[in-house]
C-alpha cells in the first residue's frame, strides 16, 4: 500500500479523542445548514433588520454633515441589498433552491446591517449638530462707541464637548468702500466655565470654544473694532457642536 497519497487523495487524519476529521466538520455545516431551512423566519431576518435600522435612521436622523455619515451609507446600502437576495431566495443554502454559500450572504447581511446600524449611533453620540446662533444687539456696528452683540447658541439635547462658531462681519453698504480688512472683533465669553474666554479674531473668522461641561445656552459678546466712517454688520454666524 502506498504510504503516501497521490495527487487525487487526500489523507485525512485524526489524533486523540478530541480531534474532528474533515469529514466530520462538513456533515456537521451541512447539518447546520439544513436546521436553518427549517426556520422560516431565518431568511427574511436580515431584511427585517436592514429595514428596521433605515427606519429608526429616518425617525432620529441627529443632522449634520452628510460626510459623516459614510460609515453607515456604506454599510446598509450593500447590507440591504443582500438581505433582499436572502428574502428572495427563502433558503440559508442547505437544500437545491440555492447553493451553500447562501450562509454566507445570510451572515454578511445581518454584518453589515448592525454595522450600519453602529455607525448611525457613533453620529448620533458623538458627530456634528448645527446648532442655531441668534444675534441679540443694536446695528449697524460702528467704532464711534463700545457697541456689543450676543450670540446664544442653544444645545439641544445630545450633548457635546466643543462649541464651532462661524462668523462673517460684513460692510453695512456693499457699495462702499470695503473695510472688512480693516476690521477685528474681540469674543468674551459670559458663560462661566467655558473657554477660552477671550479671542480676538479678523472679520472673517471661525473660532472653537471647549464648553467645560457646559449643557445650555453659551453667551458670547462679540465688540467690534474697526476706522472711522467704516459701518459693518454681523453677515454670518453659525454654529455647531462636536466632540475631541
Amino acid at each position: 500500500m502506498d504510504e503516501h497519497p497521490g495527487p487525487d487523495r487526500t489523507d485525512i487524519r485524526t489524533y486523540g479523542d478530541n480531534s474532528w476529521s474533515i469529514g466530520h466538520v462538513y456533515r456537521s455545516t451541512f447539518n447546520f445548514l439544513k436546521k436553518l431551512d427549517s426556520w422560516p423566519l431565518v431568511a427574511p431576518l436580515p431584511l427585517l433588520l436592514a429595514v428596521g435600522t433605515a427606519g429608526y435612521a429616518a425617525l432620529s436622523w441627529p443632522g449634520g454633515p452628510q460626510s459623516q455619515y459614510l460609515w453607515f451609507y456604506a454599510a446598509l446600502g450593500p447590507g440591504f441589498v443582500l438581505s433582499v437576495k436572502c428574502a428572495v431566495t427563502g433558503s440559508v443554502g442547505a437544500s437545491r433552491k440555492w447553493p451553500r454559500t447562501g450562509l454566507l450572504v445570510l451572515a454578511s447581511a445581518l454584518v453589515l446591517s448592525l454595522l450600519g446600524l453602529a455607525g448611525l449611533e457613533n453620529v448620533r453620540r458623538n458627530g456634528e449638530i448645527p446648532v442655531d446662533v441668534s444675534v441679540r444687539g443694536t446695528g449697524p456696528l460702528t467704532a464711534t462707541g463700545p457697541q456689543t452683540l450676543v450670540l446664544p447658541a442653544q444645545a439641544p439635547g445630545k450633548a457635546r464637548d466643543r462649541l464651532r462658531l462661524a462668523l462673517t462681519i460684513a460692510d453695512d453698504d456693499p457699495a462702499a468702500p470695503t473695510c472688512v480688512h480693516r476690521t477685528t472683533a474681540t469674543l468674551t465669553v459670559l458663560t462661566p466655565g467655558v473657554t477660552p474666554g477671550v479671542q480676538q479674531v479678523p472679520a472673517q473668522s471661525v473660532v472653537e470654544f471647549d464648553l467645560g461641561g457646559q449643557r445650555g445656552e453659551v453667551v458670547v459678546e462679540l465688540s467690534l473694532q474697526t476706522r472711522q466712517n467704516c459701518v459693518m454688520r454681523v453677515a454670518k454666524a453659525d454654529g455647531t457642536l462636536f466632540n475631541n
